[in-house]
């Protein structure tokens, strides 16, 4: 006979919320450098989310997103072994969840998947998480196109072109990189208007100017799946803005520093001494090429 879902208690509601608010937490938190903060919310939205599941398990989307997120703060203290272990709990229950509604779930069960990857490359495979991670980023083309999936995707290539740049195989990690860039780049022209400060330049902009667009307090605004690409997508701005600098390639240089300082800065705006030296640093490296920019601009003129 067929039975009427029940609706959530409220004191269910109450405690999704407060899952919902630790993972939100936890993501601020590892984006400002307090490890030990986002952990710290991390691990309440974990307890959480399995007493929730325990009473219920149509909360398993509660427990894959806390799963997923204390992996991270695992991740981040080397605890290696502890993070593949949740992430791969994690990605059981989200393939249950993909199974059933793909549109909702599919890219983050990838998600979870390019985690273990990165788990792997911290473990010391740095092949095999080449390997993974070429496979995922073709999983990622064939799950339903979305904003989530276009930034899921181009992180996975931030990582892909990571790993193979210590391989020594730089001309391949910066098509990567660049690729990723580009594909962050279009996403955020998607994404609806959130007073956020755009990222990424305009064609033809951040090549003979240096200005970074404000403060930096705009990331706070934005989706949580784009405050979970941040740090990697500044990371890979910056290895591209090096990379083409080197070989002397002033405008995609220009361009990669704009996005690298645009990021860097709203980092660091964020709070912590260490965000705070990295964009200086980025910064200092920017400026110099978009000096080498306009100076090749005049020449053509």
């Amino acid at each position: 006979m067929f039975m009427a879902r029940r609706e959530p208690s409220r004191a269910q509601l109450t405690l999704q919320r407060r899952v919902d608010f630790h993972i939100g937490e936890a993501v601020r938190a590892s984006l400002a450098g307090s490890y030990d903060k986002a952990q710290a919310h991390s691990q309440n939205a974990l307890s959480i989310g399995r007493e929730l599941y325990r009473k219920e398990c149509r909360h398993r989307a509660d427990l894959a997103a806390a799963l997923a997120c204390h992996a991270g703060s695992r991740a981040a203290y080397g605890r290696i072994a502890d993070a593949v272990a949740l992430l791969t709990e994690s990605a059981g229950h989200y393939a249950v969840l993909a199974r059933d509604d793909p549109d909702a779930y599919e890219v983050r069960r990838i998600d979870v998947l390019t985690r273990v990857a990165l788990a792997s490359d911290a473990a010391g495979n740095t092949e095999g998480a080449i390997t993974l991670l070429r496979e995922l980023i073709q999983m990622y083309d064939q799950a339903a196109a979305s904003e989530e999936r276009d930034l899921a995707r181009a992180r996975a290539r931030f990582h892909l072109g990571r790993c193979l740049l210590k391989t020594g195989d730089r001309p391949a990690a910066l098509a990567e990189l660049d690729a990723g860039l580009a594909d962050a780049g279009r996403a955020w022209e998607l994404l609806p208007d959130s007073g956020a400060e755009n990222p990424t330049p305009e064609a033809g902009a951040g090549e003979t100017a240096g200005d970074e667009g404000g403060e930096g307090s705009w990331l706070a605004a934005t989706p949580r799946f784009v405050q979970l690409t941040a740090a990697d997508w500044a990371a890979a701005a910056g290895r591209a803005m090096v990379l083409h600098a080197e070989a002397r390639r002033w405008r995609p240089a220009a361009r990669a520093a704009h996005v690298a300082v645009r990021l860097s800065s709203a980092l660091a705006a964020l709070g912590g001494d260490t965000r705070q030296e990295h964009y200086a640093t980025i910064r200092e490296r920017a400026d110099a090429i978009w000096a080498q920019a306009r100076q090749e601009q005049l020449a053509v003129e």
